[in-house]
């Protein structure tokens, strides 16, 4: 989860599991993490699903340095946590999908990228939109800002990463450059592609560099991040964890109470056999680009389609669900609105009509941009 909810859920379980929850130092840390606004659950559209022993919990990343307007939540996720089994399913949501965003307090309803709904009304209209869109069941969340991954991962000791190719080095180390002037660190850049243990800022700079290839590298290279820092994390020492927790829960908000923070996270650490693995809404051969009144967007196709994939990928192959009415309608209007339809997802086919104003999107593509380019408009993970 975005840098994120393993640091609490995981983290946090394991201070509980060898101090209890009565240490005073332990509880003072984790009731800070509350500190976020509990969500108005008779709004958020909350879906009944048939799976209790799974928790899911939206994730957020937003940016949270000086002289950038605004919080946008330009890493969206989806922690699914496996209470009964030990299972961490941690989904990407990429930020330039197409969806339907509800009608809010300050925004009417529309179709648009899934990340203005957080610009439009935090958390709770993110999570209603994620909620409408696909069926889920979130009524819970963690929001991380800029500076949470750097002391994380350094608290850790590093992360081991590989770094596939020179782009994605020649890019990570522009990165490196900007985070650094940004958070007055001054890691070094890296010298070679492959397998090696990256700082903090070095892990931010490869989760946010896009240019490398596109949006949905970078996507990976967030979850790549994520899963190294669970590992780590799972076999960290009381210290380690102690430090960890100190120097990351400021950035945290969250709207998970201190009771419910305990018993979720005791729960998971109790478990014997704890797997990660990661996933991407959209998925592969069910989505496409296309230009929108000359706006790029990322196009489900079919909305539908994707609900039920993030419901197997979730729940398992032989999860019984259904999309719902709702579901069913925003799909129609976004294929009546782009052209863009698809077979069912069990017989995956060809693009639809108007397929052919946008390309298929999976593989990397090489992008060429000067050498003075600006990363300040790239905020976020």
């Amino acid at each position: 989860m975005s840098i994120k909810k393993k640091i609490i859920s995981i983290i946090l379980a394991v201070l509980l599991v060898f101090f209890g929850s009565g240490a005073i130092y332990v509880y003072n840390i984790v009731a800070g993490l509350s500190s976020g606004q509990r969500l108005d659950e008779s709004t958020l559209s909350i879906n009944t699903l048939s799976n209790t022993d799974v928790i899911n919990i939206a994730l957020f990343g937003i940016d949270g340095r000086e002289g950038v307007d605004g919080d946008r939540s330009d890493t969206i996720m989806i922690a699914s946590i496996d209470l009964k089994e030990g299972d961490v399913q941690v989904t990407s949501i990429m930020r330039d999908l197409y969806v339907r965003i509800p009608a809010g307090s300050n925004n009417e309803e529309s179709f648009d990228k899934i990340n203005a709904a957080y610009m439009y009304g935090g958390a709770q209209q993110s999570i209603q939109t994620i909620n409408e869109n696909f069926d889920m069941n979130i009524s819970d969340y963690v929001v991380v800002n800029f500076n949470c991954l750097v002391d994380t991962v350094d608290a850790l000791g590093g992360i081991d990463i590989d770094v596939k190719d020179e782009t994605v080095l020649y890019w990570t180390n522009q990165y490196i450059m900007d985070v650094n002037s940004k958070t007055g660190h001054n890691d070094p850049s890296l010298t070679t592609p492959g397998m090696q243990k990256l700082t903090g800022v070095q892990a931010l700079a490869y989760c946010r560099n896009r240019y490398s290839d596109d949006d949905y590298g970078r996507t990976e290279r967030q979850r790549e991040v994520v899963k190294a820092m669970f590992d780590k994390a799972i076999s960290a020492d009381i210290m380690t964890t102690l430090n960890i927790i100190n120097k990351v829960y400021p950035y945290i908000q969250t709207s998970f109470s201190l009771n419910e923070i305990t018993q979720y996270a005791g729960a998971y650490m109790s478990l014997k056999d704890k797997t990660f693995t990661n996933g991407r809404v959209p998925f592969d051969g069910y989505n496409t680009a296309t230009e929108i009144d000359g706006t790029s967007y990322v196009v489900p196709v079919t909305l539908e389609d994707n609900a039920v994939l993030l419901h197997k990928l979730i729940y398992g192959e032989n999860n019984e669900y259904t999309p719902s009415e709702t579901v069913k309608m925003i799909s129609n209007t976004i294929v009546s609105q782009t052209g863009l339809s698809k077979g069912s997802a069990a017989d995956p086919s060809t693009y639809g009509p108007g397929s052919a104003n946008g390309s298929p999107i999976g593989g990397q593509v090489e992008v060429q941009l000067p050498d003075d380019v600006s990363y300040s408009e790239d905020v976020g993970y």
